[in-house]
């Protein structure tokens, strides 16, 4: 049964299990404590035998509009409990479906991307926009981009900031499947019907990839350089004021 006071809705019928973000006041945004109950629920149904499939959801206006701005993804919390429930959703004997039926931006890109399949419906559209917030994305995330759509598009998301549509999302691959919240239910019943062990193999093969290789000495003290710049002050400055940032490069 999910907690009262949380912000998400969890909802069992039969193979199929329903995780839907309920924060549509605040377009599905991302709290360590979202994190956190998404990663407990794709936990506890996996331990459920009969179960074999999450649906990723957001209520109403977007998939997920990233991390909350109200200044906790800048907390230790957060980034725990993001890294927890993408590596939750990825290690996953499910398979995880992301109903992509409106924007999925930043960490809500990331959630999708974590997902095994991504049904995108006309309103769905993908952006991590990190080179414009003066902040940096884990190595998994970059690499992750590159397994899912190749490194030239990457390269358009993650230096350039563009906003991929439902068109571009299926010309790259990155929609499994185009269509409203019908169609990812048809898809996950028709997978619930399939073998869980052989899902499960196969799933855990395809993602043992890349994106869990350390980062080089280098990497490391960028990515650590970038989090505590004044460009990412200014950023968090600039969104307080309501004006676009001026980074300096420090």
């Amino acid at each position: 049964m999910t907690n009262p006071a949380s912000e998400i809705r969890v909802e069992a019928d039969g193979a199929i299990v329903t995780i839907t973000i309920d924060r549509d006041h605040k377009r599905n945004s991302l709290t360590a404590d979202v994190c956190r109950d998404i990663a407990d629920a794709v936990e506890a149904a996996a331990e459920v035998p009969e179960q074999r499939v999450i649906l990723l959801r957001g209520e109403g206006r977007a998939f997920c509009a990233g991390a909350d701005l109200s200044g906790q993804h800048h907390e230790d919390s957060f980034h725990e409990q993001l890294r927890r429930m993408l590596r939750t959703i990825e290690a996953s004997r499910l398979v995880v479906i992301a109903d992509v039926q409106g924007p999925a931006v930043g960490a809500g890109m990331q959630l999708a991307m974590a997902a095994d399949l991504r049904v995108v419906g006309e309103r769905g559209w993908f952006m991590i926009p990190p080179v414009k917030l003066g902040i940096a994305v884990d190595a998994w995330t970059i690499r992750r981009v590159r397994v899912l759509i190749g490194g030239a598009r990457a390269r358009t998301i993650l230096l350039a900031a563009e906003r991929m549509d439902q068109e571009a999302a299926r010309g790259c691959g990155l929609a499994s499947y185009l269509g409203g919240p019908d169609k990812a239910e048809e898809v996950a019943l028709r997978i619930a019907t399939y073998a869980p062990l052989s899902l499960a193999y196969h799933k855990a093969v395809l993602n043992d990839d890349e994106t869990h290789s350390p980062l080089k000495d280098y990497q490391q003290e960028l990515y650590d350089t970038v989090w505590a710049s004044e460009d990412a002050a200014e950023a968090s400055k600039a969104r307080a004021e309501k004006r676009e940032p001026n980074f300096i490069g420090k």
